[in-house]
This record gives C-alpha cells, sequence and structure tokens, in this order.
C-alpha cells in the first residue's frame, strides 16, 4: 500500500478507535463502583459490606440512572444475626435500591407528593411527601396503612443521572430472621422463637418492621405460661395471635401514654379489623384486648423509629379470634 494511502487511513480510523474507545458498553455496564464510592464514608461499611456479600454491588454497577437509599452502622446492626440467610438478607438490600436518578433537588420538588417506582428487586417502592414536608419511602403495597417511616436524611453522594446515593433512616424492609433476632437480644426470647417458627407472622413482621411497628413482646415466662394454650390453636389462630401483639405505627414510650383509645393491630380478616385498647394509669400503660385478657407494660426494651418494641407481663388473647381457634 502506498504509504499516502497509510496515513490517510490512520486518520480516519484513530478518531473512530478513540470514539469507540470512550464509549460505554452496550450492555449498560459502568466504569464507577458502588463499593468505591461508598469507601470514603465510615458510616456506611457494613452497608457496603452487605451490598458485596449479597451481589447487590455487583447489579448497581451494571445499572445507569439509579438510587442508592443507604443506612448508617447503628441501622446494619440491627441485622446481625447469625443465621441470617444469603436470600433475606439480599431481598432486603435489594429493595434500598431504585431503578431510577433521584438526587436532592428533585426529591424536593416530586410533582404530586408521591410517586412509585421500581426497586432491584421485583417490588415497588413509594415515595412519599409528609407534612412538614418530610420524604418518606415504603414498599408498596405493605401492610401498614400508618405513613411510613424510612425518612430522607441527606444527599451523601450525587452524580447527575447516573447514580445517587442517599441516606435514610431505615431500611424498607427487614428480613425476619434479623427482626427475631433483634427482638431476641432484647429480652424477648421465648416470643420471638415463636414467631420464627410461624412464617405468616414472621414475614408481616419483617416486612413491616421498615414502614413504622410497636411489638408488644410478653415476657419469656408468660410465653411458656401459655405454650399449652397456643399449641392447641389452628395454624390461623397461631398467627393471628402473634400478630395481634404488633401494631402499625411506631409509638415512642410518650405517644404511647397519649393514645387512650383503640389501636389497630395487625391482624385483618377481609375487611374487619382486630383493635387493642391502650390505656395509660400516671407512668402504667395498660394493654387489654377482652376484660379477661389485660397486660402491662414493664419496660421499653426497642424505641428507636421506625421500632419500638415493650416488654409486657402477660399474653393478650382476644375474645375475636375464637373463630380461628
Amino acid at each position: 500500500m502506498p504509504l499516502a494511502r497509510i496515513f490517510i487511513a490512520s486518520g480516519v480510523l484513530l478518531p473512530v478507535l478513540l470514539l469507540l474507545r470512550a464509549s460505554p458498553p452496550c450492555h449498560g455496564a459502568t466504569s464507577r463502583s458502588i463499593l468505591a464510592i461508598l469507601a470514603p464514608y465510615p458510616d456506611f461499611t457494613q452497608f457496603s459490606g452487605a451490598l458485596a456479600s449479597t451481589g447487590i454491588a455487583a447489579e448497581i454497577d451494571d445499572h445507569t440512572s439509579i438510587t442508592v437509599l443507604a443506612v448508617d452502622n447503628a441501622v446494619m446492626e440491627q441485622l446481625q444475626e447469625p443465621r441470617l440467610q444469603h436470600d433475606d438478607l439480599r431481598r432486603a438490600m435489594s429493595l434500598q435500591v431504585l431503578l431510577e436518578y433521584f438526587d436532592d433537588s428533585n426529591l424536593q420538588h416530586l410533582q404530586g407528593g408521591f410517586m412509585q417506582v421500581a426497586s432491584l428487586y421485583q417490588a415497588a417502592v413509594n415515595i412519599t411527601v409528609l407534612r412538614g414536608g418530610h420524604l418518606a419511602f415504603a414498599q408498596s403495597g405493605g401492610h401498614s396503612a400508618a405513613p411510613p417511616a424510612v425518612i430522607y436524611q441527606r444527599s451523601v453522594v450525587e452524580s447527575p443521572y447516573d447514580i445517587a446515593v442517599l441516606q435514610v433512616s431505615a431500611l424498607i424492609s427487614y428480613p425476619a430472621a434479623g427482626f427475631t433476632h433483634l427482638l431476641s437480644k432484647n429480652g424477648c426470647g421465648g416470643f420471638a422463637g415463636v414467631v420464627a417458627a410461624t412464617p405468616d407472622a414472621a414475614a408481616t413482621y419483617g416486612r413491616d418492621a421498615g414502614a413504622g411497628l410497636t411489638v408488644f413482646c410478653p415476657h419469656d415466662n408468660a410465653v411458656a405460661a401459655f405454650m399449652p394454650t397456643f399449641n392447641n390453636l389452628t395454624g390461623d389462630g397461631q398467627t393471628a395471635l402473634l400478630l395481634y401483639h404488633g401494631v402499625a405505627a411506631h409509638y415512642s414510650e410518650q405517644s404511647l401514654k397519649r393514645v387512650n383509645g383503640a389501636v389497630r393491630t395487625l391482624v385483618t380478616d377481609g375487611s374487619k379489623s382486630y383493635n387493642l385498647t391502650i390505656q395509660a394509669d400516671g407512668d402504667t400503660v395498660k394493654l387489654s384486648a377482652t376484660a379477661k385478657s389485660a397486660a402491662k407494660v414493664t419496660k421499653a426494651a426497642v424505641d428507636k423509629a421506625p421500632l419500638a418494641v415493650y416488654l409486657i407481663d402477660a399474653v393478650l388473647f382476644p375474645g375475636e379470634l375464637s373463630n380461628v381457634v
């Protein structure tokens, strides 16, 4: 080939080669790494480790236009359960990844105050503007009728229309095993064990823990004394009784004393709801299901939004559940 043609060909090919080299892969993979993005932030080391161990980090790196809802080490410590299943943790982490880009600016200007967006898990996440302007996240179709309690706190990293990392107050959904472990280490070992052995109850508690939840946990001796009765219930009756000890809202110690009335529990039966009565008598909070089934709150075991756990001195057994026993 004449030397002139070689130079001409080189002049044409070189810009093309440089352009191809600069172009991102067509399958959507990116050159950035979520683990590298989080590395300078020591408060997110446990969250970063969970993303890596579950493989979610690699999936984040394969997507563009994505938002990661990060939680700090204090929140992640609630998941320290030796027997936590890989799939449970993976599900929780994947719900923290939204398949659209949201930075602080477009969150603050959310049209209509509500939006539903797909997550990396096969479930949608609702973004809601609450009274006072706070932004909250919740799994779409969750059990809780209370306002979502996973609150937007701050923007950590923004790379426009590629990736944003936002800090939120809690996980959108807790793995059931992580939730029961949290109960166990706060004096609710007996109740937690029964919940863990009842799949429908465990799944409901785990799902609602990130959306605002109050649990009234009977002392271990009260659970042990009630077990003969519990074992004689039908499967539906057992699930209903366990869910009766949960309320789909976070009640702090002070707000619990101000209820003085009926609250809806996690038990549902079609259009019918099952209520629990809460009454304050000075510093003592009393719970009642029926005239013959009552308990007192003896201790606040956990009180950090979105979750509150109170120890009570008896198992609550409402008369309305007689049709499922």
